[in-house]
């Protein structure tokens, strides 16, 4: 049997406030000249893209302006991610121990491919995925999960969001959703929650069963 799991990675498998809140937030200072927003007010936003941050904390759709928000993001991200970056507490056992299982793993996110490699080379797990998928303007989360899953027996999504639960569940795959994540309650509808990552094999391998 081929067996495939994706998974998220802001909320999911990055605890993201933790190197992305202090660039975000230098990024909006940056451009707009006022103070840095509060992280209560970045962090709901994890798993959007991200024009969107730009619109609820800078306020603005210029696409220029865009532009250079994500230009001064990715500038602080380089220094903030090697320093301060960091996994949730036993993402890469767990990883490993799907491997181990037989699982082929992946990753499909609504951040660019860029910030994806970033993320996971520098937090040392690159190497566990088959696939790095961002976000692309032609295909929805949906969409990009059906194509990865196509030529598998089982695939199941892990995200901590509206757009993996949603995207598992319009695929009719089993969904796992990370309560620990950055997703609120009413978001996880649907989905066999996770409260920590050590459920997350436990409950991939009963799903299996």
């Amino acid at each position: 049997m081929k067996k495939l799991v994706v998974f998220d990675l802001d909320g999911t498998l990055h605890h993201t406030e933790h190197a992305m809140s202090p660039a975000v937030a230098r990024a909006v200072r940056d451009i707009t000249g006022k103070p840095e927003p509060s992280y209560d007010l970045i962090n709901p936003l994890y798993g959007e893209p991200l024009e969107m941050f730009c619109r609820v904390l800078a306020g603005t759709e210029d696409p220029i302006m865009i532009k250079k928000f994500h230009e001064r993001v990715q500038f602080h991200q380089a220094v903030t991610l090697p320093v301060s970056g960091a996994l949730y507490p036993g993402v890469r056992q767990m990883l490993e121990e799907l491997q181990l299982r037989g699982y082929d793993l992946a990753v499909l996110s609504n951040a660019h491919r860029d910030y994806i490699v970033l993320v996971t080379e520098t937090l040392g797990i690159k190497e566990l995925f088959i696939s790095l998928t961002g976000r692309s303007r032609e295909a929805s989360k949906t969409a990009r999960l059906a194509e990865l899953g196509r030529g598998y027996d089982l695939t199941v999504m892990v995200g901590d969001r509206y757009h993996d639960i949603q995207a598992g569940l319009e695929n009719a795959m089993p969904v796992i959703a990370c309560s620990y994540g950055y997703g609120k309650h009413e978001e996880l509808q649907g989905a066999i929650k996770a409260g920590s990552v050590e459920e997350i094999v436990p409950l991939i391998e009963k799903i299996l069963t």
